[in-house]
Formats: C-alpha cells, structure tokens, sequence
C-alpha cells in the first residue's frame, strides 16, 4: 500500500511539470461533464409528450430552424427553439449564445417550450456528446459540403456524411426524416424502413431513382409548392412573394421553405397549423431583419445599400456571389459599384481561405479585408489570415487599388456606410459573424435605416 501511495504522490509531483497533459486533463473533464449533461437531458426529456423536430447538415440550419419556430409560434404554440444563436421561447431570446450542441434540448424546454422542440444540431456536438434527446419525430437534413471538412478528424464529404447520418437513427418508428433530393450525398444513402421519408426538391423533374418507394416529395416551382404522392401531385402553397426569396433573387431559400413545410405536415397530428396561419408565416418570415440575423439581410443607408451574408465555406460564398452576380446584371434596384468585405477563420486551410477571397472578388468590384476576432484565428498570427485573403483578392483580377486592409479598430457603420456620397453603391458583407455580434449588428443598422427611411404607419 505504501509503494501505491508513493508512486501516486510521485506522478501527481511530476504532472503539473507537463502542461500537454493539464490540457488532456481539463479536456477530459470537460468532456466528462458535457457526456452527464448529455445523458441528464436524454433522460428528462424522456417525459416530454409533444413533437422534436431536429435539423442538421452544412448550410440552411439555423434559417430553416429559424422558420419552423415562427410557424408553429405563429400557430399559437410555445416553442423552444435552440440553435447556434441561442435559446428561444416562440420570439424571446431566454439564453444567447450557441447551442447547436446536446445541451440545447433540455434547456429550450425548461425555458418555456412546453408544445414543440426544434433543435439546431451541428456536427462537432454529434461526434462528442451525441444529442440532447432520447428521440426525435421529424430529423432534417439540408445539405453536405465541405464546410467544415478537414475539423474533428473528418477529412471527406462521406465522413460527414455518415457523422450526420446518425441522426437518422433517433427518429422514432413511425416519425419522419427529410432529405434534400437534390443533394447526391444524401439520395445515396438508405433511410431507416421504420421511418416515412420526405423530399424536397426545386429541381424538375420526377422522385430520385434511390427514393424511398413510400416517400412523399415536395418541390418548389414556378412559384408554388407541389406535394407528391404515389404519381399525384397537389399545390400545398403559393410563395412566389415569400419575403425569404426576395422577389426570386434568393432562390436556395426555397429549400428552407420546402423543408419546413415538409416538417410541419409530419407533426399533424398531433399539432396541427392551419393552412391560412402556415402560408402567412411562409410568405412574412424575412420581412424583418429581427427574423433571420445575418441571412441576406438588406439595408438601405445614406451610403447606399449593405447586405448581411453568413458565408463561412465554399459553397456559401459561391451561392451568394452568383446572387451578386445576378443584381449587378439585373439591376433590381440602383447599384453602380459592388464593395465586398470579407474575413476568415483560422481553421480553414490557406488554400481554402485564399479560395474564399477569389469566390467573392468575382463578383465585387472592390474588396475590404477584416482582421477576424482573436477566436476566430484559431491559433494564426494576427495579420496571417488577412494576408491569405488579399492574395486571393489578386488571384481574382482585382487591382491592389481595389483590395483594402482593415484592421480590427474597423467599424463597419461608422468608417463605411456613413463615409460615402454613392446611393448606388452595394456593400456585401461576408461572413459577418466573424467580427462583430451579429444581432446587434443588424440592430445598429436597422436603427440607422429607420432614421434614414423612416417606416410609414
């Protein structure tokens, strides 16, 4: 017993003397406690009688986690909504912050969301803690790219996949999974026969060769909703003036409606929303910045106009420069001249941050580069990633005289939607997440619009 003790007291001597294995240390504590609140919420939420739904994939998460909450909200139901932007009981933000993780279900419903969870899940949450929840009825599935491949371990598209995938395995018999038939990833896999399946697509077209024989389809066309069932078709809703798609300008928002309609039919029964209530929250939800914080949301200032974007990957970029690309030919509005600011985030790999500079310099006809916030350097000199940014920038074709440094004393409202004499100029801000809160962001713009363009009674 002695030499026991004697060698314990030695190796507790020698362990502060090794601060990789404080680190492991603390890890493993840290993780041990996310694990028991994990396992704590599983099991109190095991009593919990009304509907889950939960949503992952790369892109299209919060939005549509976002709408979903507003149509049954709108319906009269007290929903707990958790995302990476918080916890909310029906509009009320009860606990900012992200919770896109295992400990979102349970603190959504002990904050007041007694009728219906909706649950944002995010893929670093899935591969640590599992989920919050001993079961869901209805699991989404918006997309998967490559947004966060290269993180966790998870070097391909078909490891996220099959990360993401096991959420598919806590729909309960009978409940429901929603997969976007447009995405080859997600077709290719075999849902679960006790499970219905639900598609949406705005492509045309039939269901998927690999669709399930029993499965319904939802797609969007023409500027209406068409369900599909055993060979016939029925309109559910017409959306071509739903504030998200912006008069056709934003057109992947269809996917987010497609989805949430597809989810609110497969909790009725038990809770049912009348087809007036869900076509007024399709058609209104975006109106308000208040609505979708940092998804395309539009400014009108004495500087001109400023967009709010939530580009963070390849894709997203991608998508919304060819909506750039798409104004600047189409001219819905005065645009003369497009400023694109833009940042990154120290986990990208060089070649990827550098590709996401060329992404939007295609489409912008000048580009200010932002110092990310210490966080978000994930472990970069400062500068390094601004530096990354400015290259792509040059590998895009734009002058150095149209690629500007901003360091992080930069604010946007102050040094540039105040500062210009062009009404038709058009500032798209990527990623803005990575620099200041987003929210209050939206706020001080929204304040600022007001005073400019005050809103008729």
């Amino acid at each position: 017993m002695g030499i026991i003790a004697t060698s314990l007291v030695r190796r507790l001597r020698a362990f502060p003397k090794s601060p990789r294995k404080i680190q492991k240390l603390r890890s493993s504590i840290r993780d041990l406690a996310w694990w028991a609140r994990t396992v704590r919420s599983r099991w109190d939420l095991g009593g919990f009688k009304g509907p889950i739904i939960a949503i992952t994939g790369t892109k299209g998460k919060t939005t549509t986690t976002r709408l979903i909450s507003r149509i049954f909200k709108d319906a009269g139901y007290r929903v707990g909504t958790a995302s990476s932007s918080g916890v909310y009981v029906n509009d009320a933000c009860v606990h900012p912050g992200s919770y896109g993780g295992a400990d979102g279900p349970l603190v959504a419903f002990r904050a007041g969301g007694t009728d219906v969870l909706v649950m944002e899940t995010n893929h670093g949450s899935i591969q640590r803690y599992g989920f919050g929840f001993p079961r869901c009825d209805v699991a989404i599935f918006t997309n998967i790219t490559d947004g966060h491949v290269g993180e966790l371990g998870i070097e391909s598209l078909e490891e996220m996949l099959a990360l993401k995938w096991r959420l598919a395995s806590m729909v309960r018999p009978g409940g429901t999974i929603v997969l976007n038939a447009d995405d080859p990833l997600l077709i290719s896999v075999s849902p679960r026969r006790t499970a219905r399946v639900a598609y949406i697509s705005v492509k045309t077209g039939s269901m998927p060769p690999t669709a399930d024989p029993g499965g319904t389809l939802y797609r969007y066309t023409n500027g209406a909703v068409v369900k599909e069932v055993d060979g016939r078709s029925s309109t559910v809703a017409e959306l071509r003036d739903a504030s998200m798609l912006f008069g056709g300008l934003i057109s992947y928002n269809a996917y987010n409606l497609l989805a949430a309609i597809a989810s609110t039919e497969a909790v009725c029964p038990p809770l049912s929303v009348p087809q007036e209530s869900l076509v007024r929250s399709l058609l209104t939800f975006g109106a308000d910045a208040d609505d979708n914080p940092g998804r395309f949301n539009l400014f009108e200032l004495p500087g001109g106009r400023v967009v709010l974007l939530a580009g963070s990957n390849r894709d997203s970029y991608r998508r919304d420069a060819e909506v750039l690309a798409f104004i600047k030919e189409r001219r819905p509005f005065p645009v003369k001249r497009i400023v694109g600011v833009i940042t990154g985030i120290g986990s990208q790999p060089n070649d990827y941050v550098r590709n996401l500079a060329r992404i939007a310099s295609s489409a912008c006809d000048e580009i200010i580069v932002r110092e990310p916030q210490p966080r978000y350097r994930r472990g970069r000199l400062p500068g390094e990633i601004s530096s990354i940014l400015a290259a792509g920038a040059r590998d895009a074709g734009l002058p150095e005289s149209c690629i500007r440094l901003a360091g992080a004393s930069f604010d946007l409202v102050q040094d540039l939607t105040l500062v210009s004499g062009e009404p038709a100029r058009f500032v798209a801000v990527f990623s803005a997440f990575a620099q200041e809160p987003i929210v209050p962001l939206c706020q001080r713009l929204t304040d600022l619009a007001n005073r400019t363009h005050p809103r008729r009674a």
